[in-house]
């Protein structure tokens, strides 16, 4: 989870004491904007760091919004581990072929030693092992999930960095065109 701290919050209710709605909707405002750019920053952050789609990131990463009974934001990022097959795999569907597999941008591809593609009976491709010596069980093998790939320190950082940035640069915007109406 990440936090974006208001420095300014008391210094913009002193200055519409008169009309607390007014800092309240500028408040708000300005949070939920920031949180939206932090998401999307932890995005574009992550697809620098992972071999991992958009989509699937967008998907796992949800916004609770401020409110004015409530001014702060949440960035929450949950879900399983990804299943391998996410990633850049060589092949992509079952074949007889080495598997190979990268999960981080800038690696290259790992031989995984009796791994094979297959399809599931609920069509669920991934990459698997099996257990033992027998052809069953089979276990599936999985790559990080998005919220273990969002807590990395250098991309929280980054995210907070520019959670924070945004929030001064909407509180600044929306206090301006309030005064200058």
């Amino acid at each position: 989870m990440i936090q974006i701290r208001v420095d300014n919050a008391e210094r913009i209710e002193k200055l519409f004491e008169k009309t607390p709605k007014e800092a309240k909707k500028i408040l708000v405002r300005a949070i939920n904007r920031s949180a939206t750019a932090a998401r999307t920053r932890s995005s574009v952050l992550i697809r620098k760091n992972y071999i991992v789609k958009a989509g699937d990131i967008k998907k796992l990463i949800k916004i609770r919004n401020a409110t004015a009974s409530n001014l702060s934001a949440q960035i929450r990022a949950s879900g399983p581990v990804t299943p391998l097959m996410k990633f850049d795999v060589t092949p992509n569907s079952p074949d007889t072929v080495i598997v190979r597999a990268r999960v981080k941008k800038g690696s290259s591809r790992k031989v995984i030693k009796h791994g094979f593609v297959n399809t599931m009976s609920n069509s669920h491709v991934n990459v698997f092992t099996r257990v033992g010596k027998n052809r069953l069980p089979i276990k599936g093998l999985y790559g990080p999930s998005i919220a273990q790939m969002m807590g990395k320190e250098e991309i929280a950082e980054e995210i907070i960095e520019r959670g924070q940035t945004v929030l001064d640069e909407r509180l600044e915007h929306e206090l301006n065109r309030l005064l200058r109406g």
